[in-house]
């Protein structure tokens, strides 16, 4: 996504599709949220980081308690924005940033304080403060109350997990950090492809990170002045482009390849892999398309304002459901595709057991031998499961496997609990 690149980290899917689409739900306002400026399904929950627009109001950091009920966690700086919101080490990370408003044509922010820190939200709610990218040794009472954020140093926007370390992008910044060092171009995003780190770049370039400070040019997308989002699909890298409204599809190298233009799209804000398809938030007119091949097929219109320019900035799967967040309304919707059963937490390393389970109408996911996710029941006579492709181990809708296999077996029929809990001790 464009700001949280990682909204679904080391989540575990299991999923049936018959091509049909279920009605988009809406999930409430967090808040006085205007923009959803990200969305991620960590250690079991959905969390959404909020613009609010106001000289009094603040962004907030949000739990998902359904129902339309969202938990305030806060916002211990007091700008207008939580940019990204990512799990690393077992823990929650945010990124806070001052929010141009101007650029979606809100006029300038209402509140001014400074932000671009990184900060850990403990499991008690406290918020401790992890440094600000680019500005070494300063307290967050220094870069609040001295010129440190004056200009453009207040804006930290993405924040990525990578080979066990965390970086992060100040736009106004110009440069890429990791948690610990890092180095100085104007970024708008991380994506993770093929186990290698890419940036997005504010002119429309992709870079890949090799280590140290060194980054090999990609190449641009042809048309593309600011490239935003990124989703790997079927083993190969797409990202969305600005201001033609275009998907292209990386071919190594500095080779890219158009799909074309997503309807009649300027700008594709969000990419995300949902259940076997790839889906598209754009702006406009905050519509939602979904890839289908070489063509976008049109879904919804998720913001009904009155404003001129309407985004889909977010998206997170959660619950077996796809959510999309929304600017300027600032609202939270989701829909259902096919059925899908999904572990919200982050896959532990080392072997485990996992199982798969269609019985009757209802799929569930286990690992070690527990249940850990499951569908409602549904109507099995609606999906036909008969392929007509190749089964594909370790490579399917979204990338190569990573990691080592052994003893895969495939049943004619859905075993029981202590079956599978037999199968999981040896």
């Amino acid at each position: 996504m464009t700001s949280t690149a990682q909204s679904n980290y080391r989540n575990l899917h299991f999923g049936i599709d018959n091509g049909h689409l279920g009605a988009w739900t809406d999930c409430g306002r967090p808040g006085r949220a205007v923009k959803i400026s990200a969305l991620s399904t960590l250690g079991g929950h959905l969390y959404a980081g909020t613009f609010e627009n106001g000289k009094e109001e603040v962004g907030h950091l949000w739990r998902y308690e359904g129902e339309k009920r969202w938990t305030d966690l806060g916002n211990p700086v007091g700008c207008n924005s939580v940019n990204a919101v990512v799990e690393f080490k077992g823990a929650l990370y945010c990124a806070l940033g001052r929010y141009n408003s101007s650029g979606s044509a809100m006029g300038d922010p209402l509140n001014t304080t400074p932000g671009g820190q990184v900060y850990r939200v403990d499991a008690d709610g406290q918020w401790t403060f992890c440094g600000h990218p680019g500005i070494e040794d300063a307290t967050p009472e220094e870069i609040s109350t001295t010129g440190h954020n004056t200009g453009k140093a207040d804006n930290a926007t993405a924040l990525t997990v990578y080979q066990g370390r965390l970086y992060a992008t100040s736009l106004y910044r110009e440069g890429a950090f990791v948690y610990d060092g890092g180095t100085t171009l104007r970024l708008m995003s991380f994506t993770v492809y093929r186990d290698r780190l890419y940036t997005l770049v504010n002119g429309g370039p992709v870079l890949r990170y090799e280590g140290g400070a060194e980054w090999t040019d990609c190449g641009c997308p042809e048309t593309s002045t600011q490239t935003y989002s990124a989703v790997t699909f079927e083993g190969r890298l797409y990202v969305g482009t600005w201001p033609e409204g275009e998907v292209y599809r990386y071919d190594g190298n500095t080779t890219w390849t158009c799909l074309g233009r997503v309807g009649y799209e300027r700008e594709i804000m969000a990419m995300g892999l949902y259940n076997g398809k790839v889906y598209i938030g754009s702006l406009p007119m905050a519509n939602v398309w979904r890839m289908d091949g070489n063509q976008f097929t049109f879904l919804a219109s998720l913001d009904h304002t009155s404003a001129p320019l309407r985004r889909v900035w977010s998206m997170a799967v959660y619950q077996g459901r796809l959510y999309a967040g929304t600017l300027p309304s600032g609202h939270v919707y989701s829909v259902e595709a096919g059925k899908v059963a999904t572990w919200d937490h982050a896959f532990p390393e080392g072997w485990r057991h996992v199982a798969a389970v269609k019985q009757g109408g209802v799929l569930t996911l286990y690992v070690n031998g527990t249940p850990v996710a499951k569908t409602d029941s549904f109507n099995p006579k609606r999906y036909d499961l008969n392929p007509n492709c190749p089964l594909l181990i370790g490579f399917g809708a979204h990338d190569y496997f990573k990691g080592a296999l052994r003893d895969i077996r495939i049943y004619r029929r859905g075993l029981t609990q202590r079956e599978i809990q037999d199968l999981a001790r040896d």
